[in-house]
């Protein structure tokens, strides 16, 4: 079955066109994503701004011709975080109907079984238990599972976007918010990587913006089929984080190569996912360039 899967994230919107059966994603005819910063000023507002629903609107509207293209059986698209946390949602969805894409939000508990599900879909369906870690614009998943089966997940509301609009005012970083954001971040994650620490870890696995923009910058370019297993070890994330602490962002952009929608969070991003792979007790964690959209793609196929 011919499937069209989106994802509405607080950062990023994706696109995945593809062929799912008997539980696998097979043929991929049209993999993308837009940065459109859905979750801009939300954690101060509460609303969904009006250029954030501008750049929604033409985002939707491309993945709509593309979707047209293609003829897909089925199509869903599920929105995340900011969708969640909006006052004026109801804007984001007349955008959806207006292009006549069918959409729902995720609850937290949900998001982390269906990127549990997208994450692993090209691991072994075996006895490894895994932990998949999610960093969005709005909201962190960790979500832990033995093969293809899901255990326990959590949504915790901090990511890059929202980290940075809390914390961070200008770039480079000064060391007291520095400070701050990891303060916080640890206060958030503590308790729940906990929890996932109470049956033994086999692997991490990093999914999303964050880990896909570091292993891109390894490697040199955007190469999907490389960034997908590149392993990032603590001595990267290391780096990465005192990098991105003492440059600009335009600094980030031209002389380090971060892709422009992601250059301002990129700090938050990182520093959010060393704390994680360390507190977990890792020294590297494995990159993976699926997530959410192909955990939407599964789900239809079952529907």
């Amino acid at each position: 079955m011919k499937v069209a899967a989106l994802d509405l994230g607080t950062n990023t919107f994706l696109c995945l066109i593809a062929d799912v059966e008997n539980g696998v994603v097979t043929n991929v005819y049209h993999d993308t994503a837009e940065v459109v910063r859905l979750g801009q000023e939300l954690n101060q507002t509460k609303v969904l701004h009006p250029e954030a629903l501008l750049r929604s609107d033409a985002t939707l509207k491309k993945f709509a011709e593309i979707i047209k293209r293609h003829k897909p059986h089925k199509i869903l698209a599920m929105a995340t975080s900011a969708a969640r946390d909006a006052q004026n949602q109801s804007e984001l969805f007349a955008i959806c109907e207006r292009y006549k894409i069918p959409v729902q939000i995720i609850p937290g508990e949900h998001e982390a079984q269906i990127t549990f599900q997208g994450a692993v879909s090209n691991f072994p369906n075996d006895d490894v238990r895994r932990v998949v870690i999610d960093i969005g614009g709005g909201s962190t998943e960790l979500i832990r599972g033995v093969g293809h089966k899901f255990e326990f997940g959590e949504s915790i509301d901090i990511g890059a976007v929202r980290l940075t609009e809390s914390f961070i005012s200008i770039q480079p970083i000064e060391e007291v918010e520095r400070r701050a954001l990891k303060r916080h971040i640890d206060e958030l994650i503590t308790p729940v990587i906990e929890k996932i620490k109470q049956e033994k870890i086999d692997q991490l696995i990093a999914v999303a913006g964050t880990p896909t923009e570091l292993a891109k910058m390894e490697i040199g370019k955007f190469d999907a089929l490389k960034i997908n297993g590149f392993k990032l070890k603590m001595a990267h994330l290391d780096r990465y984080e005192d990098v991105f602490a003492s440059t600009s962002i335009e600094e980030k952009v031209e002389k380090l190569k971060v892709s422009p929608g992601r250059a301002d969070i990129i700090f938050a991003g990182t520093t959010l996912l060393r704390a994680i792979v360390q507190k977990c007790g890792f020294e590297q964690v494995i990159v993976s360039t699926r997530g959410v959209r192909y955990g939407i793609a599964l789900e239809m196929e079952k529907a």
